[in-house]
């Protein structure tokens, strides 16, 4: 990282001598493009394909420490774990590429669709606002996010004036973990010129797992050895904004985490991702014409981690940087929003992105990233060729080459209200190019030349949504798409072990471009009291990537091997959710999900999310609030080969709040009760189900003033 920001939380609010009213809704505001927003934290309703935005207040009640801790109660979102400091989100069964992480509106470009033990760099507690999204929209933002996409919007660089000063600290504990979470935001607007700040920082130790029921033999249990956790990160924004013609504005932010990896060898290894990022963007807004608003974006991203273990798996040696990635990321978007042509509205634009990953792995230790000369012809892939196994070849140095991934893309995406309901459309086509350099792998481990040669993919996606309006208060929509998603470079290059996952990987050069058709039912009633939303989807994959776990061992170390391969295959599925209002004080809410995700030869695949049920009951009144929910996560028989089942748990959460309001501000206390039985459970999504099952009884106390 070439520098590092610190931000002490509550020092931001030192020179602050009055607070100025709160005006946490910036009205008007236009947060992200694809979303109308209702309130700023319900399902939006006037979209063709709905989109679920969970807004400041949901994100403060969630207990989620991580991006997919905090979305997994939603129905057909899951988690795919890797002890308690990674989270992804899983939508309908679908991870890694085909979930695509925004921070707002654009990548947060980590590595956490590389491996399961990479973090997403997109921090929940800086979030303002989380939209998950489906359909057409999608295509503003990249292709290839087949499952959808995750945008966390932070409000860094506002785009409307700031009234005054406002802000909010908050300090939360939890006792399963003795963990312990600050943060603080702070708006400040003078004229045309709008100020932000925020800032957190959090620990944990090791976590505990539930004690009732079932333990299977070989599961770990009890305190989980090597699950502490630790991050930190702040960010400064500035923004000129005048309020005909629109603003322009700039954000550098930080970010760090620190996280153990359980295993069921309790050996040590952590993994310590840290992210600078740029941001820079404005629009236009003309009063007349054609064009309502052209803007555009452009963001760089230095991203790098390092995996730390005993110097060649020696437990008594010391512990060295044994993996090092690097990766860089510029990104460019500009698009312009037209007025209405014969009743449509829409979006055009280009998106540009360049990549730039290269690493070194090494047992001894990494002291940056390798470079070696080149050797005689004779002793290229020498090493290679002599580890065969079973027809492969396993590489034991440097797993991948250096790579370099363009891709520029163009979209359209449209909308049009109608009589009966809206029509919208998308389109979009990229061109990805994959160029790589073997000089960070010594040569004895080097594939062949043409091994390395450039790749070059076109991508082409065409999506429609429409929806019929079945008086004031129903809804019926349908989604068609047929979305292409191409090979990324860790799928097509590496081979090599990944430490922090006791697993080898194989590489797979033959990858091609997967090819999906979707089709997408919802309805959705929505009256004073109600609102219920009904969906089912069908995905058919032509030349699906799925991670195949092989029966094999590696003959390095004896950890699973796996391989990206391509089958075509099919998601199945539906989600339901109801919310009723019973009186003035009281109401709930049901939720469920289930996903069937197979080959086409009847196998089904790996890490499939169980189907899950949710019950939730809630009073309040104007300063109290108290919640209680029952979440029920059925058995996992539905595997893949040389997958093993989970069995099905119950967990009770609780929670009450208590809210002062003080003299032009508030004051938030809250008590949380999390897996209150103290159920033993696992989380088959995860690859770490045996060694990091899900957390025991936790109690958490939070308290946030807003001003």
């Amino acid at each position: 990282m070439h520098f590092r920001l610190s931000f002490l939380v509550i020092s931001m609010f030192a020179a602050t001598t009055q607070a100025a009213p709160s005006d946490q809704a910036e009205s008007g505001a236009n947060l992200d493009t694809i979303v109308v927003t209702a309130g700023g934290d319900r399902s939006v309703y006037n979209t063709a394909q709905p989109v679920t935005v969970l807004g400041s207040e949901d994100l403060d009640k969630n207990a989620g420490d991580n991006l997919g801790s905090l979305l997994e109660s939603l129905p057909g979102v899951s988690n795919a774990a890797f002890g308690a400091g990674v989270g992804r989100p899983v939508i309908r069964g679908m991870s890694g590429s085909r979930v695509k992480i925004l921070q707002n509106g654009t990548d947060s470009s980590d590595l956490s669709a590389m491996s399961s033990d990479h973090s997403p760099m997109a921090e929940p507690s800086a979030g303002e606002q989380i939209e998950i999204v489906y359909g057409p929209s999608t295509l503003l933002y990249g292709g290839g996010a087949i499952g959808g996409v995750v945008n966390v919007i932070d409000g860094r660089i506002h785009e409307i004036i700031v009234p005054g000063i406002r802000g909010q600290v908050s300090a939360k504990y939890s006792s399963v973990d003795e963990g312990q979470h600050i943060e603080g935001m702070l708006d400040l607007g003078k004229g045309n010129w709008n100020l932000h700040l925020d800032g957190f920082s959090r620990d944990a130790s090791d976590y505990s797992s539930g004690e009732q029921g079932d333990i299977p033999d070989g599961n770990n249990s009890g305190e989980i050895e090597n699950s502490d956790t630790s991050g930190s990160g702040g960010a400064i924004g500035l923004s000129w904004v005048n309020s005909q013609y629109g603003f322009i504005g700039g954000s550098v932010s930080t970010l760090e985490y620190d996280y153990a990896v359980p295993n069921l060898d309790e050996e040590s290894f952590r993994v310590t991702p840290e992210q600078i990022r740029y941001d820079l963007k404005g629009a236009w807004t003309p009063m007349t014409g054609i064009v309502e608003e052209w803007r555009t974006e452009i963001t760089f991203n230095d991203y790098e981690h390092a995996e730390t273990g005993h110097r060649n798996d020696d437990a008594s040696a010391p512990f060295v940087d044994i993996g090092l990635f690097d990766k860089e990321t510029l990104e460019f978007v500009t698009r312009i929003k037209h007025a209405e042509i014969a009743g449509w509205h829409g979006h055009a634009g280009i998106q540009y992105s360049q990549q730039d990953l290269e690493l070194c792995h090494d047992h001894g230790g990494c002291e940056g990233i390798p470079s070696f000369d080149e050797s005689g012809d004779d002793t290229i892939g020498f090493n290679l060729a002599n580890s065969e196994r079973g027809g492969d070849l396993y590489g034991h140095d440097t797993p991948m080459p250096i790579t370099r991934t363009e891709q520029i893309g163009v979209f359209l995406v449209e909308h049009r209200d109608t009589s009966f309901g809206s029509l919208e459309l998308g389109a979009r086509i990229d061109q990805i190019t994959i160029s790589s350099d073997p000089s960070s792998i010594d040569p004895v481990w080097r594939q062949a030349d043409n091994y390395y040669d450039d790749y070059t993919f076109t991508p082409v996606t065409l999506s429609a949504a429409s929806t019929l309006l079945l008086g004031d208060y129903q809804r019926i929509g349908l989604s068609l798409a047929r979305a292409q998603r191409a090979p990324e470079a860790p799928e097509l290059f590496w081979n090599g072990d990944h430490h922090a996952t006791f697993a080898f990987q194989l590489d797979n050069p033959d990858l091609d471009i997967e090819t999906a058709h979707t089709i997408d039912l919802n309805w959705i009633w929505k009256s004073d009291n109600n609102e219920i939303r009904l969906a089912t989807y069908y995905y058919q994959f032509d030349d699906y990537i799925y991670n195949d776990l092989k029966s094999e061992t590696d003959p390095f170390h004896g950890n699973d091997v796996y391989r990206h391969e391509q089958e075509d295959a099919s998601f199945t599925g539906a989600e339901a959710s109801w919310s009723h209002i019973v009186t003035m004080n009281w109401s709930f809410d049901l939720g469920a999900d289930v996903v069937n995700a197979k080959l086409d030869d009847g196998r089904h695949l790996p890490r499939t999310p169980p189907a899950s049920f949710l019950a939730g009951l809630e009073w309040g009144n104007q300063s109290w609030e108290a919640r209680t929910e029952l979440r029920a996560v059925a058995e996992q028989s539905n595997t893949a080969d040389n997958e093993t089942t989970s069995d099905g748990y119950l967990m009770l959460n609780a929670s009450v709040g208590y809210q002062f309001l003080l003299n032009d501000s508030e004051l938030t206390l809250r008590l949380d009760g999390r897996n209150l039985t103290d159920q033993y459970a696992v989380n088959h999504v995860s690859y770490l189900k045996r060694a990091a099952p899900l957390p025991g009884r936790d109690i958490r106390l939070g308290v946030r003033w807003a001003f």
